[in-house]
C-alpha cells in the first residue's frame, strides 16, 4: 500500500489541497518506509486525485478536505482518512499499528462551494484507446483522441474522424475536440493553422514527445513538466 500524507513542514496539513508537499510512504505488512516527497502540482478541481493515482497512491491522510474532493479520490480508487494531526511520521506509524482513528474533517467546504470553478477536460492525442495506449505526436492526423474529465477521472477514447481528411485536418480537429469540452490538449506538435484555431477557441496546448503512454503524458502535465505549444 502506498500512502500519501499532506505535509507542511513535517506536520500533517489541516487541508489536503493546500499543503506544500505530499509525503509518500510504502506500507508492507506491519512495516512502513518513507519513499519520497512530492511537491504539490497546484490545487484545482480533480487534479490531485489524478496526480496521486498516477503515483500509485492507495490512501491519503490529512487533517481535512471537502466532501467533493473525498468523492473524487474514491472515484480514483483512493481511500481517504481525515482528522489526523501531528508529526507526519508519527501519524503514519499510528496508522500502521492500528491506533490512528479517522476523525472529523477540519475542512468544511460543501459540494456547492468548490475552491475553483475551472473544471477541465484534457484531450490527449493517442495511437489507440485508453490511458495505457501510446501517445501520438501528430494532432490533426492522430488516430484517436482520449478525453479525460478532471472532475470525475472518466476517460473516453474517440477515433479521429479527420485522420484521412484531404486538407485542413488541424483546424477541423480543434473544432472536434472543442465541441467535446476539451480546453487542454496534449500532443506532440501543432501546425500554425491548428495553433491559431486553438488560441481562438481558448484551448491551451502542451507538448509531449517522450514516446510514453497517454497516462504518462497526463502525469507529466499534472506535474507541470510539459511546455506550452501556443
Amino acid at each position: 500500500m502506498r500512502i500519501a500524507v499532506a505535509d507542511d513542514g513535517g506536520m500533517v496539513s489541516e487541508h489536503f489541497g493546500h499543503c506544500r508537499n505530499y509525503a509518500i510512504f510504502l506500507k508492507d505488512g506491519g512495516s512502513v518506509t518513507k519513499e519520497e516527497d512530492l511537491a504539490s502540482p497546484g490545487h484545482e478541481p480533480g487534479k490531485l486525485p489524478l496526480f496521486l493515482a498516477s503515483h500509485g497512491v492507495d490512501l491519503v491522510i490529512a487533517g481535512g478536505m471537502g466532501p467533493r474532493a473525498v468523492e473524487l479520490f474514491h472515484q480514483n480508487n483512493i481511500e481517504v482518512l481525515l482528522g489526523a494531526s501531528g508529526d507526519v511520521n508519527d501519524v503514519v506509524q499510528s496508522f500502521v499499528t492500528g491506533t490512528l482513528e479517522a476523525g472529523e474533517s477540519t475542512c468544511h467546504h460543501t459540494v456547492e462551494e468548490p475552491h475553483h470553478s475551472d473544471v477541465r477536460t484534457i484531450c490527449i492525442t493517442s495511437q489507440g484507446e485508453g490511458l495505457t495506449a501510446d501517445a501520438e505526436e501528430r494532432f490533426g492526423r492522430s488516430p484517436f483522441f482520449v478525453f479525460l474529465e478532471m472532475d470525475s477521472g472518466k476517460a473516453t477514447s474517440t477515433p479521429n474522424p479527420l485522420v484521412n481528411a484531404s486538407g485542413g485536418a488541424g483546424p477541423q480537429a480543434v473544432q472536434f475536440v472543442s465541441e467535446r469540452g476539451a480546453n487542454i490538449v496534449i500532443t506532440g506538435q501543432l501546425g500554425n493553422n491548428a495553433a491559431e484555431a486553438m488560441a481562438a477557441s481558448g484551448i491551451k496546448a502542451y507538448s509531449y514527445k517522450n514516446g510514453g503512454s497517454v497516462s504518462d503524458a497526463v502525469r507529466m502535465y499534472l506535474e507541470g513538466a510539459l511546455l506550452p505549444l501556443n
